[in-house]
């Protein structure tokens, strides 16, 4: 539990300690601060409480109020040399397990001397002392937060992570077998039109089979150019804009979005009169879904990214992408950058944690590289993965369909057999060489991206380590918190 344990005596000024207490449970959470008539549960035996909890604090405040030292007991004798005496007691057990002691003088009262302490607490005389006066109350309780967010966190506990996006089970690879058994039993025993026969023609279908076979190419040209071609400016391009606010990235790439917005509304206005107005309509209507879904997903990441700086740590999912670490390490770059040292407790545990969450991310993206090629497809790409096997079983069937007519024509020849299946073997080879450009690519993009998150983690290390050194000065006001100003861009 730890905390700040009050030490005071009964009296006069237990206005003063009531209203201490109230405003550093109100900075530090009710558990991190204890005083006896307050936190004492009715029916607990109070020495075995008072003496738990001293040993769990982290920081004893010994109220000093004028005539402290002088207090007696009923029989006349000194309070202080009584070894029974509580307040004694508690500052002696302190002192000998190495909590952090702060005499805090009230309204001017004098800090005691070692002469006029008892030996047991003489230790008390040379702790350096704060003041708390009722003229200066609120710069005083102040001074003495800040000294006290040193050892004392406030009680906090991480923001779990964000659910898991929804991810299709077991009925995705049912409907796919489906569908390619559909195409594989369907596509041939539909009605052939045997009219290209009489001239100089092909079968649609095999016109089909040939366009299935470009649809196949067209994504290994595109995996394949951003690999080799374009690999060191986009992901020069994905850097600098993964670690930068929602709405700064918004700032710099609204153009390009006006840019095909504009493009969309050419061809409808192209086309709008009496023959075309019923497809602009449509494609205007899909234009203002797709803008309406755009700004609805520009406030979701704009309040995400608040959310994210105002309450922290947040943890990574489990599945973490490349853009959500290299966010998280901006902004606990940021967060360092803008703190004074030396950072309080709560600072350096969010930090920390914050750091070990992303070292355990590392580790997940580490074993996410080495997966296998069917449990990375599973995992990552189960829709993609569906509809390349739907597409290869379509142009499987397109060209069983061709081969049929070719036959019905009577033109059925060997080499046309051996086209048509080097035409679904060349198919399956561009789906096959597609899958595993992609897989290289994303284990060199996991890969490069734990070399370089672990670089600047090591490097947020040594910052956090270098913030958390001893103050060398007074800090006259509490950390700033990060729900106090907005994140800078």
């Amino acid at each position: 539990m730890g905390g700040i344990f009050i030490n005071y005596r009964r009296g006069d000024h237990e206005d003063a300690v009531r209203e201490l207490y109230d405003r550093l449970e109100q900075h530090f959470g009710e558990d991190q601060v204890f005083r006896d008539v307050a936190s004492i549960v009715p029916g607990q035996r109070y020495p075995d409480t008072l003496r738990e909890r001293v040993a769990d604090c982290e920081v004893l405040l010994v109220v000093v109020h004028r005539g402290w030292l002088g207090a007696r007991g009923p029989s006349g004798g000194m309070r202080l040399d009584d070894e029974g005496d509580w307040v004694r007691r508690e500052i002696d057990q302190a002192l000998h397990t190495g909590k952090t002691v702060i005499p805090l003088l009230l309204d001017g009262a004098a800090p005691p001397r070692p002469d006029q302490l008892p030996l047991p607490i003489r230790e008390l005389a040379h702790r350096n002392a704060q003041s708390l006066r009722a003229a200066r109350f609120e710069d005083d309780l102040a001074e003495l937060i800040a000294v006290l967010e040193t050892d004392v966190s406030r009680t906090w506990r991480p923001v779990p992570p964000p659910p898991p996006g929804y991810r299709p089970g077991w009925w995705l690879g049912v409907l796919t077998a489906l569908l390619a058994g559909a195409a594989l039993l369907g596509v041939p025993a539909l009605p052939r039109d045997d009219d290209w026969a009489r001239g100089e023609g092909l079968p649609w279908t095999l016109y089909a089979t040939l366009g299935g076979c470009l649809l196949l190419c067209a994504p290994l040209v595109a995996v394949a150019v951003g690999r080799f071609l374009l690999r060191r400016p986009i992901d020069s391009w994905e850097r600098d804009l993964h670690t930068v606010k929602h709405r700064t990235y918004v700032r710099q790439t609204w153009p390009m979005g006006a840019g095909l917005v504009l493009l969309g509304l050419f061809p409808a206005l192209q086309t709008w009169g009496d023959k075309g107005k019923w497809g602009s309509l449509v494609l205007l209507l899909v234009m203002g879904l797709a803008v309406a879904h755009t700004a609805a997903t520009h406030i979701r990441l704009t309040r995400r990214d608040a959310d994210l700086w105002a309450r922290w740590p947040q943890g990574l999912p489990d599945r973490v992408t490349r853009p959500v670490l290299r966010r998280a390490l901006a902004r606990l770059e940021l967060r360092l950058a803008e703190s004074r040292p030396p950072l309080s407790r709560e600072q350096r545990e969010k930090a920390d944690w914050e750091l070990k969450d992303m070292r355990r991310a590392l580790g997940r993206l580490a074993d996410e590289a080495r997966r296998s090629r069917v449990r990375w497809l599973c995992q990552d790409h189960p829709w993609i993965l569906g509809g390349y096997c739907v597409g290869l079983a379509l142009v499987t069937a397109l060209a069983v369909a061709s081969g049929l007519a070719f036959d019905a024509a009577g033109e059925g020849r060997p080499r046309v057999y051996v086209t048509l299946a080097v035409v679904v073997l060349v198919g399956a080879a561009l789906a096959l060489s597609t899958m595993e450009l992609a897989l290289r690519h994303q284990r060199r993009l996991r890969t490069d991206l734990v070399t370089e998150a672990a670089e600047r983690i090591a490097l947020l290390a040594d910052r956090v380590a270098a913030l958390s050194a001893p103050a060398r000065t007074r800090r006259p006001a509490p950390a700033p918190r990060p729900e106090e100003f907005a994140e800078p861009d």
